[in-house]
């Protein structure tokens, strides 16, 4: 069952008054600043903080809290999250999914959500959830990370630059097809 909207409003609204605190109260970069892997506990902040992301990007956030949780932890996960914890409050994640390339027989992670609460940019936030997301994929033999953005998206292009990450340009667009 999918929550209501106001439920995933009300989500983000405690997330965002939990990061207006943090921000005020240390401006360090470094202190009480982890990445972690994601539990279960953590899926009502990062469900409205996907949520945050989907309308930025002009998306209708349709979260299922229920599926995510199943797509995290079930018997075959699909995801692996991780979280990024400041003075003990979730103020980022980031979402991975398995990519191959056949014909180079290599396994890869597509690091396909990554964001940080808005109060939080600026710390060293995103290079840390990056680092753990590139530990994550050696540690299950990934030879390649990779991230999409969009071309107009010019400061997420310049960040993932700076943390490593080469432009590569995908042979022709990328089609979908709905299956239900």
């Amino acid at each position: 069952m999918v929550p209501p909207l106001s439920g995933i409003a009300r989500q983000a609204s405690v997330a965002a008054k939990m990061e207006a605190l943090m921000s005020r109260s240390d401006q360090s970069r470094d202190i009480e600043t982890r990445a972690r892997p994601m539990a279960r506990h953590d899926l009502p902040v990062v469900s409205a903080m996907i949520a945050r992301l989907a309308a930025h990007h002009g998306d209708t956030p349709l979260v299922d809290p229920a599926r995510l949780e199943a797509d995290l932890f079930g018997a075959g996960p699909w995801l692996h999250g991780l979280v990024a914890e400041r003075f003990g409050f979730i103020v980022g994640y980031a979402l991975l999914t398995p990519r191959y390339r056949a014909q180079l027989t290599q396994r890869g992670l597509d690091l396909h959500h990554l964001f940080v609460m808005e109060g939080s940019r600026g710390l060293g936030i995103g290079r840390l959830l990056v680092a753990a997301a590139a530990d994550h994929a050696r540690a299950r033999g990934c030879a390649f990370l990779a991230v999409g953005t969009s071309a107009e998206n010019v400061r997420a292009g310049d960040f993932y630059r700076a943390n490593g990450f080469v432009p590569r340009v995908e042979a022709g667009p990328v089609f979908a097809m709905a299956l239900g």
